[in-house]
């Protein structure tokens, strides 16, 4: 009966020979849900966009899991050798970090450096990646420094010039030369990072210690599992923390905000479900007399309660498929050209980012399956309740 009923819901939508006005209110209801489809696509899409693209180059500039000191660990040597052993651990790191002064022949800017042992960092985090100016396996980090992006625009210096790093707690200036430019695309760690090497750091402030020990993982959502059996083996003497942790707020607040706005454009859908209402109505006052033959032949109420139930759920379908081809389209031509520029000291990108994602896809087809089927429900419930003798008779 399947079958039976679905062609009858397909002939009550009329065509543009038969009923034009019903036709013309069809095509309506199913381009308001084609565009509530591909305005959530597109932006949820966006969001998934800016929310990977940050996720990747946080990842990429800090590592999985870090050991803090408190406020330094002497050992880590040995801390380093007893840790290394799990099997999860693919490269592991010590640094030092500190808040100082640059101080270029032009300007002076406040802003961080970080020790680090460059063939370990290698292991830990992409830096290796990032590197914009200057080859890594060529830079002498011994005798220089690498600034991040932003920073040497600050500071108005190059690969070959000079820099001062103001520090300590008697104020000294110690002279370095630029040796690389690393560009993470996260506007704050461009602007105020630099990297120089461990033991040049360490005489800097004159330490014997290191602030705390980088590493890295293959899963990175297997971190908080990695991370509690690091602090059963050090036996938490030690600060032990994950990416997750460090920026919680951060992803929170993004997953809150993308929450917020597919709640909001789904109002979208909603609104044009009540064309799908106002379109079945018109269509049963319209089909009073083909509905009064088909009970007089037989049908029963709950039959022709599916005609109409089908016929919401087919305009909405409709515009579910119209609607994801178009926003699916739209999402790969941005996605692959590129052609929206943005301001990348506002976004730390220069291009509008887009990332569909199969789950996304199947709660919109959710969602508007079921917004139809609701929308569906009053229209069929007053076309199954018409008395067959009376409609023929009105007609």
């Amino acid at each position: 009966m399947l079958s039976y009923n679905f062609f009858l819901a397909k002939k009550f939508i009329g065509n543009r020979k038969q009923d034009k006005f019903l036709w013309f209110i069809s095509f309506f209801t199913v381009a308001g849900i084609a565009i509530g489809v591909i305005t959530l696509i597109l932006v949820i899409g966006v969001m998934n966009g800016f929310s990977n693209d940050l996720k990747r180059k946080i990842i990429g500039a800090s590592p999985l899991i870090t050991i803090e000191g408190k406020p330094y660990i002497f050992n880590y040597q040995e801390l380093i050798d007893k840790v290394k052993n799990l099997k999860e651990i693919k490269g592991i790191s010590p640094y030092t970090i500190s808040q100082v002064i640059y101080k270029s022949n032009k300007y002076i800017i406040g802003g961080i450096i970080k020790g680090i042992d460059l063939a370990r960092e290698k292991n830990v985090t992409n830096i290796q990646q990032f590197i914009k100016k200057g080859n890594l396996e060529e830079i002498d980090i011994d005798n220089g420094i690498i600034l991040g992006s932003e920073l040497a625009k600050e500071l108005g210096v190059d690969i070959g010039d000079y820099v001062y790093i103001i520090a300590g707690l008697i104020p000294q200036e110690n002279l370095f030369k630029v040796v690389g430019i690393v560009e993470y695309g996260v506007y704050s760690f461009d602007v105020s990072m630099g990297f120089m090497s461990l033991s040049n750091v360490n005489k800097i402030f004159f330490m014997k210690g290191v602030h705390g020990i980088g590493i890295k993982i293959d899963d990175i959502y297997r971190t908080p599992e990695v991370a509690n059996k690091i602090k059963s083996l050090i036996e938490n003497k030690y600060e032990v923390s994950t990416w997750i942790e460090k920026n919680k707020i951060l992803f929170s607040a993004i997953a809150l905000e993308k929450k917020a706005m597919a709640i909001i454009l789904s109002l979208i859908i909603i609104v044009a479900s009540f064309n799908i209402i106002s379109t079945l109505m018109i269509s049963v006052y319209r089909k009073v007399k083909e509905i009064g033959i088909l009970k007089a032949i037989g049908l029963t109420s709950n039959e022709i309660k599916k005609i109409f139930l089908y016929q919401g759920i087919y305009l909405g379908i409709k515009g579910l498929i119209l609607g994801t081809i178009i926003g699916l389209f739209l999402a790969s031509i941005l996605k692959k050209y590129k052609f929206i520029n943005l301001p990348e000291f506002v976004y730390d990108i220069s291009k509008l980012p887009i990332e569909i994602s199969f789950f996304d896809i199947l709660w919109i087809f959710l969602l508007v399956i079921f917004i139809s089927i609701v929308a569906s429900i009053y229209p069929a419930e007053r076309a199954s309740k018409l008395n067959p003798a009376e409609a023929i008779r009105n007609e």
